[in-house]
């Protein structure tokens, strides 16, 4: 066989009689007695412009043709279609003789692009093709997202969708996609293990969670840091535990996560975990007594659970007896479906009809729901009830009031939790003021029924016992100052009001004679604000009012407070110019979430992703599964 003549030679190198590796992207390509493939792979790349070279001269005949067919479609009057696998070209509705003629002339013609376009796209589709890979990969991230079993690719069903949309492609098997998970896992996972190491503080929440069906357990970590003004996280683990969960053990696998993702100790402001006593031990062990911070969502169900258990025996016999009727209802197809006709006949919608909500244990605020949803269909219930011989007791008119009553002092609780809960934004600089509005709602409230009146003063005794000492707390306290929706505004205590202002105040003394002498660095590498200097005269007007020897945080503190619908973490980039030394410390305090509420979320996809067709599923895959099941789109196919 003669030397290669063709110019794409310079850029492959072949490996063998049937394959070449680009040297641009050191990529496998396939040809077979001409170099087709190695053209179309490198015009695939941006910055491949067509060699010149005597040895890919093109005929004076082919360039009559492709003359030919370009001036024939520059005078079709409709442009015809591509579609794969099609073997003729589809005529317009005023098809006459000649057109048809003139379209099999170009069908017949060597340089028809319209046949090029259609092989190429079967020779795409076929294994090794940019195709393949491409379905390959949107596959996967069908399997990731939505959770569904790898054995999904072999369903009949399955198989017959893509016949039908991609004929040539042939579905790989579920090993193949076990493979391919992991590759894909080890590079998405550099990409965010980059990310997180570009992030100058970290915030990392922690639950453990029991897998029923096989009785496994499983520790999830999910880490958060700012990315500009945007709040980012990431499941980075959902780790098989193999030992009984002692405080070492769940520190000594909570190292090896941080370790595994290189992210060092020193990095991670604060871990967020429930109130268990080993989970506690464990972040202090290996983060220290200060790094700890309880979940907040956990403590305010803790505070209602154990007001609901200590108070009057009234309102607990009420609620049992709304939990018979929606126990009775729901495990009845009899009821239920009276039930839903009672609704119909009433004018409501089929597919608007309401069912009964069940409190679960686990649930926070199902309890509200449950009884909120009771009493918005008290009537139909009623009526339900009396319908029935067997039926539950509805309890009297008075028992109803009490129940009416009892939504109003609980629906604070309910919103704190939900409010609390969130990941996208900012919530730790929020618990202090919450906690202050929760304490001022339940002191106005006002009910004429004493059952409700006790269980009022439980609730305020159970706020003042869980958080009395909250304002003490470095992370909170801190996170609420520096979050210019509230400042120092809602501390009831002028003590720890203080401390966290002097703590604040050191922190920032000790972080400015540090880094004194590479400031001027620093700042000719920010980004290019044009109205800085109209920021630091919209602060400077308020600044007049404060001593000309106030610091950073006295100035600060004497500004007006922001809009409370307002994000704080762009309303720092505005003062960025004025405060630049509060700014790197509201940057590290606001990243920290108020709950573990994330890890919740985690162990619900855990849950959905673990079923009865995916029993087998190994704790290596799930947490490759979970993981790339929580990156964006674009993060998947980057």
């Amino acid at each position: 066989m003669g030397p290669p003549k063709s110019s794409v030679w310079q850029y492959f190198t072949k490996t063998d009689e049937k394959t070449a590796s680009c040297k641009k992207c050191f990529k496998t390509v396939r040809f077979c007695g001409n170099t087709s493939n190695l053209h179309k792979h490198l015009k695939s790349h941006p910055d491949y412009t067509a060699p010149v070279n005597n040895n890919d001269k093109i005929s004076v005949r082919k360039k009559k043709e492709t003359d030919h067919f370009a001036e024939v479609r520059s005078q079709s009057k409709e442009i015809v279609p591509v579609l794969p696998g099609v073997s003729t070209l589809t005529s317009t509705k005023s098809n006459t003789q000649s057109e048809s003629d003139s379209d099999l002339h170009l069908m017949q013609m060597r340089g028809d692009n319209t046949l090029k376009c259609m092989f190429e796209n079967v020779t795409s589709q076929k294994k090794g093709g940019m195709k393949y890979n491409n379905i390959n990969m949107c596959i996967l991230y069908f399997i990731c997202k939505d959770m569904r079993p790898f054995n999904v690719v072999e369903g009949e069903g399955f198989l017959k969708l893509m016949k039908e949309l991609a004929p040539y492609y042939k579905v790989p098997s579920s090993t193949h996609f076990k493979k391919l998970l992991c590759d894909k896992y080890d590079i998405v996972k550099m990409e965010y293990t980059l990310r997180i190491s570009n992030a100058t503080e970290l915030c990392v929440t922690l639950d453990i969670w029991t897998e029923t069906m096989n009785e496994k357990s499983f520790l999830g970590v999910t880490v958060h840091f700012l990315e500009k003004t945007a709040l980012t996280s990431s499941n980075i683990a959902t780790r098989e535990l193999q030992s009984n969960h002692t405080a070492e053990y769940i520190s000594e696998v909570f190292g090896e996560i941080l370790k595994g993702w290189d992210i060092p100790l020193s990095k991670v402001t604060c871990a967020v975990t429930d109130n268990g006593a080993n989970m506690v031990a464990a972040i202090k062990k290996t983060l220290g007594d200060a790094k700890h911070l309880p979940c907040f969502a956990h403590t305010i169900n803790l505070i209602v659970d154990s007001s609901l258990k200590n108070t009057s025996t009234v309102i607990t016999s009420l609620i049992n007896k709304v939990r018979d009727i929606v126990k009775w209802v729901k495990n009845s197809v009899i009821q239920s479906d009276k039930l839903r006709k009672i609704q119909i006949d009433s004018g409501v919608p089929e597919g608007s009809t309401k069912k009964f909500i069940l409190d679960v244990k686990t649930r926070w605020n199902s309890l509200y729901y449950m009884v909120d949803r009771f009493l918005d269909m008290s009537k139909i219930a009623a009526q339900l009830l009396l319908d029935a011989t067997d039926s539950p007791e509805l309890g009297s008119g008075q028992e109803i009031e009490i129940l009416k009553q009892l939504i109003p002092l609980l629906q604070p609780f309910e919103f704190v939790t939900r409010e609390s809960s969130g990941q996208n934004y900012v919530t730790l600089s929020k618990v202090i003021p919450m906690i202050n509005c929760l304490t001022t709602q339940l002191t106005k409230f006002s009910s004429s029924m004493e059952c409700v009146t006790q269980l009022q003063t439980k609730l305020l005794a159970e706020c003042k016992k869980r958080f009395g000492l909250i304002e003490f707390n470095t992370l909170a306290a801190l996170a609420t100052i520096l979050d210019p929706r509230f400042k120092n505004l809602h501390f009831q205590d002028a003590n720890a009001c203080g401390r966290a202002i002097q703590k604040l105040k050191n922190i920032i003394k000790e972080d400015t004679s540090i880094s004194t002498s590479g400031s001027e660095d620093e700042t000719a590498n920010e980004d290019f604000d044009f109205w800085s200097h109209h920021k630091q005269l919209a602060v400077g007007q308020k600044r007049r009012r404060a001593s000309s020897k106030a610091d950073e945080v006295s100035i600060y503190l004497a500004n007006p407070v922001c809009a409370l619908k307002a994000n704080p973490l762009e309303e720092w980039e505005d003062l960025k110019p004025v405060f630049p030394a509060l700014y790197k410390q509201a940057r590290i305090y606001l990243n920290v979430v108020g709950t573990s509420v994330p890890c919740e979320r985690l162990f619900s996809k855990a849950g959905a992703t673990v079923t009865a067709s995916r029993n087998r599923l190994t704790g290596k895959h799930l947490e490759k599964l979970i993981f790339l099941g929580s990156t964006t789109k674009s993060d998947f196919f980057s």
